[in-house]
């Protein structure tokens, strides 16, 4: 799909008329069936008004590269805090049960494996990424 075929999808997702977009953008009707119609492209204001209007990158625009969904996001920090408490509940419980450690001793270990969850959990996006290319 190239830039053309994707405003016009982004457009027709959006329901609104070729007008209805020109005016959103401050363009003609004719400039957009022009950029519909590979005869010109938007300039970079146009691009980036359009990105707004449209609720995605200009990077999708230019070059088609899909945006990272925002729910992708939410689940790997509730990942990240899941690990967090799991690590930090187990470390305290571990420390607290194991009566060879003072209540800042179980504290600082609890903090210790909070630390070790958030780094499994940014360990899991990195490879995520990396397996996403």
């Amino acid at each position: 799909m190239n830039m053309a075929d994707r405003i016009q999808y982004l457009r027709k997702q959006k329901g609104f008329s070729q007008e209805e977009l020109a005016d959103k953008v401050g363009v003609s009707r004719q400039a957009v069936s022009k950029w519909e119609g590979e005869q010109s492209t938007p300039d970079l204001k146009n691009i980036i008004t359009m990105s707004d209007i449209f609720e995605t990158t200009t990077d999708y625009i230019l070059k088609g590269i899909e945006p990272i969904p925002t729910t992708n996001k939410k689940i790997f920090y509730s990942l990240y805090l899941g690990f967090a408490v799991i690590f930090a509940t187990i470390a305290g419980i571990w420390s607290f049960t194991a009566n060879r450690f003072r209540i800042d001793e179980c504290i600082f270990i609890s903090l210790a494996g909070a630390v070790v969850g958030l780094g499994i959990g940014l360990i899991f996006q990195v490879f995520s990424n990396w397996f996403r290319k």
